[in-house]
C-alpha cells in the first residue's frame, strides 16, 4: 500500500487501514512496477472458495483488491438481491489477510491502475460483461489443521493473548465486528471454532458450513493470528491447548450461573473473562431463514 506521507508502500498502513473504523477503505495510486490483482465478484457469504480465489490471485499478484459488485449489480445477473449488502460485503472481504483494498466496483470508472494489473473474476460467479483476463477456479484444498492453527507459534511474550469461542457458521459483519472489539483488548487473538457435533448437540441442528471450512475463513481475516478447533464445552479444555489470558464471552453469560462457574474456572489457571455487551445484527438464524426461503 502507499503510505499517505512518504509515498511508497507500507504494511504498517495497510493495517493500520483496515484497524481503525471499520470500514475505512484507503486507495492506491498507479504504480508502473506493481502488479495488482483486482478480483471481481460478488463476495455474498463469504465462503472457502472466495479465500482460495483471494490466495491465487495472491499468489500471481504483488497485491489484491477486491472488486465488490453492488447490490442493484446483483439484482441485474441473478433476478435478486444479495444476502448481504455490499457495504457489509466490501468490509468483510476487506478484512481478509490477503486483501489491500476493497471497494465496491465502479463500472464507469477504469479497473485496472497500472500497466500490468490483471482483472481476475471467480469462474462460478458472473461478473455481466465487464472484461476479465483470466478466470479462477476454486480449488478444493484441504488445508491441514496444524497450518490453521499456529498456536505454537505465538510468541509467550508478544503480550495479552486473547481467545474467543463460536460458530462462526456463515461468517457475516456480526462475526466480524465481534473479532474487532477482542483485538482491541489483547495483542494476539486465538479464535475457537466449534465442532459439528458439538453444535448439534447445543442447538439440535448442524451448522450450515462444516467446520474445516468455518476455520479456513475465520483464519483468512487479518485480525486473527491463529484458529483452533473447540472440542468441550469446558473452557478448562481450551486453556489448556491455547494457555490465553483472557476469555470473551458474550454479556448473556454475565451473572449467570453458567458466568459464575466460568470466571472460577478461569480464575483458577490465572485467565479473565471479559464480558461484551450483546447487539442484535446480521445473524448465523437469520441468514439460514434467508436462505431457505429462496
Amino acid at each position: 500500500m502507499l503510505c499517505p506521507v512518504f509515498g511508497h508502500r507500507c504494511e504498517l498502513v495497510r493495517r493500520w487501514a483496515k484497524a481503525v473504523g471499520g470500514g475505512l477503505i484507503v486507495h492506491f495510486r498507479g504504480e508502473p512496477n506493481v502488479k495488482t490483482g483486482f478480483l471481481l465478484s460478488v463476495f455474498d457469504m463469504v465462503d472457502v472458495g472466495d479465500v482460495d480465489v483471494v490466495q491465487q490471485a495472491a499468489e500471481r499478484t504483488d497485491r489484491v483488491v477486491a472488486q465488490v459488485l453492488s447490490d442493484d449489480a446483483v439484482v441485474s445477473l441473478t433476478g435478486r438481491k444479495p444476502v448481504v449488502p455490499a457495504i457489509e460485503r466490501v468490509e468483510i472481504v476487506g478484512a481478509m489477510r490477503q486483501v489491500a483494498d476493497a471497494a465496491i466496483f465502479d463500472p464507469a470508472g477504469p479497473l485496472k491502475s497500472g500497466p500490468r494489473d490483471v482483472v481476475y473474476g471467480r469462474t462460478d460467479v458472473s461478473v455481466g460483461t465487464v472484461p476479465v483476463d483470466k478466470w479462477l477456479e476454486p480449488r478444493q484444498i484441504v488445508v491441514p489443521s496444524d497450518e490453521l492453527g499456529q498456536t505454537a507459534r505465538l510468541s509467550s511474550t508478544g503480550g495479552v493473548l486473547g481467545y474467543v469461542p463460536g460458530a462462526w457458521d456463515r461468517f457475516h459483519i456480526g462475526h466480524l465486528n465481534l473479532l474487532k472489539r477482542a483485538r482491541q483488548h489483547c495483542q494476539r487473538l486465538v479464535v475457537g471454532v466449534v465442532t459439528d457435533d458439538a453444535l448439534f448437540q447445543a442447538k439440535g441442528k448442524y451448522p450450515m458450513v462444516p467446520l474445516r471450512e468455518r476455520m479456513q475463513v475465520v483464519a483468512a481475516m487479518d485480525i486473527v493470528d491463529a484458529v483452533v478447533v473447540d472440542f468441550s464445552s469446558s473452557k478448562l479444555a481450551a486453556w489448556n491447548q491455547v494457555h490465553f489470558d483472557v476469555l470473551f464471552k458474550g454479556d448473556d453469560w454475565q451473572g449467570t450461573p453458567k458466568g459464575n462457574r466460568l470466571e472460577a474456572e478461569m480464575a483458577s489457571v490465572g485467565a479473565s473473562v471479559h464480558y461484551f455487551p450483546y447487539t442484535a445484527h446480521t445473524s448465523s438464524t437469520a441468514l439460514r431463514q434467508i436462505l431457505a426461503s429462496r
